[in-house]
C-alpha cells in the first residue's frame, strides 16, 4: 500500500504570497526534487482558495524515509528548513503535515 505525506499550507489572505523553498535555495530545491524522483517518490500539488496541498507519495514508508534521510543530509537543508519555517510564521501562514498512517508530523 502506498505511503503519503501531505503538507497543507494555508495563507491568511489572498494578498499574502506563500514562501517557497526556491526563495531560499534553488540548489536545495533541485537536489531535493532529484532525490525524491530517483527514489520513486512523486510530488503533486493542488490549490483550493488559500490552501495549497503538497502530497508526496512513495511505494511504502521505508522508501519515503530513505529519500527523506538523503534530503536531510543536503548541506544547507537545516538552514533552508529554518528559514522557510520563519518566513511562513512571519507571513501568518499555517502548515500542517500528516502521513497516511494518521500521524501529525508538524503543525505550526
Amino acid at each position: 500500500m502506498a505511503y503519503t505525506v501531505t503538507w497543507v499550507l494555508t495563507r491568511p489572505n489572498a494578498e499574502t504570497a506563500l514562501p517557497v523553498i526556491s526563495d531560499y535555495s534553488a540548489t536545495n530545491k533541485d537536489a531535493s526534487d532529484a532525490i525524491y524522483a530517483s527514489s520513486g517518490v512523486t510530488k503533486s500539488y493542488s490549490i483550493d482558495g488559500l490552501a495549497t496541498t503538497v502530497t508526496y507519495e512513495a511505494a511504502d514508508k521505508a522508501t519515503y524515509d530513505s529519500a527523506k534521510t538523503q534530503i536531510d543530509a543536503i548541506s544547507d537543508e537545516a538552514s533552508v528548513k529554518a528559514s522557510l519555517k520563519t518566513a511562513m510564521q512571519s507571513a501568518g501562514c499555517t502548515v500542517v503535515v500528516t502521513d497516511s498512517e494518521g500521524t501529525e508530523l508538524a503543525n505550526f
